[in-house]
């Protein structure tokens, strides 16, 4: 039976509800409720309450973000690396360089968006509270400083440190790894002079207005995990870039694991020109690319014929055609592979193309005014689509009555070369002899990790390299380390979400997810004298996602 019980505490009296039962045999106490103090009991009989004022950010992606940058020591990486070149680790509104850097790595990751608006979105987390710093003093110019501080002759030594990190404490072992190149549009106006990597080129944003900075990137095809990454001008070709690109990563790749003759690196056509086959050393950079098709028309004329079922690993069938070629001057291993999708593509923008073509030569009609020379003109601009100049036929001609004739007719038997022989296939070329041809397909496919990649640091929702508002190299070069860090560092937490708890949706959906833990601060006013009582608490949450949470360490210490 419960019954009320009085008690002293530091000279005071006070209540509780306690009841009786036996342990052993003997009597014993079991409090069922502490009501407090005389004036306590009084409040709660006359229904008065405390003044309750309730807070919250939110905490998972930022506390699992901070947990696995502790991890990595990504902060103390950066600031080692200043101290080894004798320069004094400054210290701007209580944080280190490397602790700046790491707060802008994570907001990349949370929330892309401008130094300046880093603050407000700061308020809103738990981060402040994981790295002691006030949210308003991390402003632009703050950043400005602290990104300042940091050369871009480091950049390479520290991404290099921190991806050693991972593989030791991933254990990973890479072996193919997927190179590409993207553009980035900005809004460098272009009579600022000081930035030379900004520059007008074509944009795979189809923004060709604007000027653009180009990334270089190497990424595991096995975890999706960034290794390396050059920033360079944006006008720069990709071969020239990935000749540029080549020497100085290959030996950091090859120092990030003991035997570095697993290595593959796999990269498209567009830089794989005679001049950069050339460049690689033969027995050490061991690699798997396409060539340009129209360069091998007589081999794929012949693959038509060869072309059997392989089974890869996925169990997934495709038919390709292995042999021994000499490509770019030397005798190398040649797969022709035939693409579904790429043939249906190439077919349905042919129809397109004709479609479009006979309607502007209906338009010509077949006497255009004009002299024969301005109508040739004309016609070869209609006509002068990929395919369509060997595929559609035109003559022009004055009649003797001085009036200028056109004559069209396409080529059959070019379309049957281009549907037969030429389109859906591709040609791919390595130096991988043992590897079975499935292997060679498999990697070669394995590329498009690093389109994805791309997508992601394109993703305005996560992980935006825009918007950047740098205007000197150095701050770009800065700016791009923080984006591809924060990129790191999602991709190893999506890959021990679905390892660890089953986790199957994608990066960020995961960040979507773990944002919804938030830390609750309960301030409530007694009316006593005195500070008011203060307590955190996580807000409810559902089981799974409180089992990722853990599994991630994205909840956060109460205190």
């Amino acid at each position: 039976m419960a019954s009320l019980q009085a008690y002293q505490s530091h000279g005071r009296r006070y209540y509780r509800i306690v009841e009786s039962f036996r342990r052993d045999g003997k009597p014993h106490l079991r409090v069922v409720a502490h009501l407090g103090r005389v004036e306590d009991i009084l409040r709660l009989t006359q229904q008065q309450h405390a003044d309750i004022k309730v807070s919250s950010v939110t905490a998972g992606a930022v506390t699992a973000l901070h947990h696995l940058a502790q991890e990595l020591d990504i902060a103390g990486k950066i600031n080692r690396a200043l101290e080894k070149q004798g320069r004094r680790v400054q210290k701007r509104d209580g944080l280190t360089v490397g602790e700046s850097m790491l707060a802008g790595i994570i907001g990349r990751a949370c929330a892309p968006r401008s130094k300046r608006a880093f603050a407000a979105w700061a308020e809103t987390t738990a981060l402040p509270a994981l790295m002691d710093f006030a949210p308003q003093d991390l402003d632009s110019q703050h950043f400005w400083d602290q990104m300042h501080a940091l050369p871009v002759a480091l950049l390479g030594g520290i991404e290099q440190a921190i991806v050693r990190e991972v593989i030791g404490i991933e254990q990973l072992q890479p072996q193919a790894l997927a190179y590409d190149t993207t553009n980035f549009y900005t809004h460098i106006a272009s009579t600022n002079q000081r930035p030379e990597l900004p520059q007008r080129g074509h944009n795979k944003q189809g923004r060709h207005d604007l000027r653009q900075l180009g990334l270089a990137l190497v990424v595991d095809q096995n975890t999706q995990l960034p290794l390396a990454h050059a920033l360079y001008e944006g006008a720069r070709s990709d071969m020239r870039t990935f000749a540029a690109f080549l020497k100085p990563v290959r030996e950091r790749l090859q120092a990030l694991t003991p035997q570095p003759q697993q290595l593959t690196l796999v990269f498209d056509a567009g830089a794989s020109s005679k001049a950069n086959l050339e460049k690689l050393e033969a027995g050490a950079d061991h690699y798997v690319t396409a060539v340009r098709p129209s360069y091998q028309q007589a081999l794929l004329a012949e693959a038509g014929d060869h072309l059997e079922e392989i089974t890869l690993s996925t169990g997934a069938v495709v038919r390709a055609w292995r042999t021994r070629r000499t490509i770019a001057g030397k005798e190398r291993d040649a797969v022709v592979v035939f693409s579904p999708q790429l043939y249906a593509g190439q077919v349905r923008g042919l129809h397109q193309h004709l479609a479009r073509c006979g309607e502007q030569l209906q338009e010509v009609g077949l006497q255009p005014r004009g002299t024969p020379e301005a109508v040739r003109r004309r016609l070869a601009q209609i006509c002068g689509r990929q395919y369509l100049r060997a595929l559609v036929r035109c003559e022009v001609h004055s009649s003797e009555q001085g009036e200028t004739q056109v004559r069209t007719w396409s080529d059959l038997e070019e379309y049957r070369r281009l549907t037969q022989r030429y389109f859906g296939l591709r040609v791919l070329i390595t130096d991988r002899s043992q590897w079975t041809t499935a292997q060679i397909v498999e990697a070669y496919r394995g590329q498009s990790r690093v389109e994805t990649a791309f997508r992601d640091l394109k993703d305005p929702g996560m992980l935006a390299t825009r918007p950047q508002f740098h205007w000197t190299d150095q701050k770009l070069h800065v700016h791009v380390f923080l984006c591809v860090t924060g990129y790191l560092l999602v991709r190893l937490l999506w890959r021990r979400a679905r390892r660890d708890a089953g986790f199957a949706g994608s990066a960020r959906n995961l960040l979507s997810q773990l944002a919804r833990i938030r830390s609750c601060r309960i301030v409530e006013h007694t009316g006593r004298a005195g500070r008011p009582r203060v307590r955190q608490q996580i807000e409810e949450i559902d089981s799974a996602l409180e089992t990722l949470g853990r599994s991630l360490r994205a909840l956060p210490v109460l205190t």
